[in-house]
């Protein structure tokens, strides 16, 4: 299914533990997916030293990476007007450092929540195009491309006609199916059948159904024997498969999995 896994890495594992980081994904074969919080990215605002050094190693191996930005308070469609000028600020300083990094994908959130936008996907979706439109361009010009996770999406209608109108080729999905698992009202087949031509990320972790747990594939309930067959079915070529796991200490376990199971092959 494919030949690289990235795994979920917060900026302050590099920043903090870069020797011991780079380490480990030498050994594993592994790609980091950077986390930059909000509080990181205050930080890099600074100073970008640490991560500098970081790039270094990562081009010292010639291993590429991916980024994860900030959600928390974030609205990409907020109606209040500074609320979505921060979030547009946070998202362009991502964009600064992915001068540096040079990411094959940044995940961010549509901020999309039902209940918040009472049940009506076009007072979302106006904002969103509106929001999103120029970022594309962005991600255009840096030879990156932006992938919106679902997240409290009960079906990917509202996505698919955000990446419809958008119609860019660096503007697409993160199939998140732990997220999917939690929140989705849809068949993994038909979920994945509608958005088969826009998704360029996988997010791959596992749940009981009931917590957002992060788990191993395996060690939940999520079907994904059948995710690997409907990803090859409908021919998805995504840019990044990350294993984005939140229990450090069960890594290598993981990774042992997905070459068990046939999703990673080299």
């Amino acid at each position: 299914m494919f030949d690289r896994l990235f795994v979920h890495t917060p900026y302050h594992f590099l920043k903090d533990a870069l020797d011991d980081t780079i380490d480990i994904m030498v050994e594993l074969k592994l790609a980091p997916e950077i986390y930059f919080s909000a509080l990181h990215l205050e930080e890099l605002g600074v100073d970008r030293r640490p991560l500098e050094r970081a790039v270094a190693r990562l081009e010292e191996h010639d291993l590429p990476c991916s980024f994860h930005g900030p959600f928390l308070d974030l609205s990409p469609a907020g109606f209040d007007p500074h609320i979505a000028a921060v979030t547009r600020d946070r998202f362009l300083a991502l964009f600064e450092l992915a001068r540096i990094c040079k990411p094959k994908v940044i995940v961010l959130h549509s901020g999309y929540e039902r209940w918040r936008f009472s049940l009506n996907i076009n007072l979302w979706l106006d904002k969103s195009i509106a929001f999103w439109r120029p970022l594309a361009r962005r991600a255009e010009d840096l030879s990156t491309a932006i992938a919106i996770e679902n997240i409290f999406e009960t079906t990917p209608g509202g996505l698919r006609m955000l990446f419809d109108e958008i119609a860019s080729p660096a503007f697409g999905g993160c199939f998140d199916i732990g997220h999917w698992h939690l929140f989705g009202e849809m068949d993994l087949s038909e979920w994945l059948g509608l958005l088969k031509d826009h998704i360029l990320a996988f997010h791959l972790h596992d749940n009981r159904g009931r917590f957002d747990d992060h788990f191993v594939p395996g060690d939940g309930l999520i079907n994904f024997d059948a995710l690997k067959l409907l990803a090859e079915s409908h021919d998805i070529k995504a840019l990044v498969h990350t294993f984005e796991l939140h229990q450090r200490s069960e890594l290598e376990r993981g990774v042992g999995w997905f070459k068990k199971n046939g999703f990673l092959v080299s």
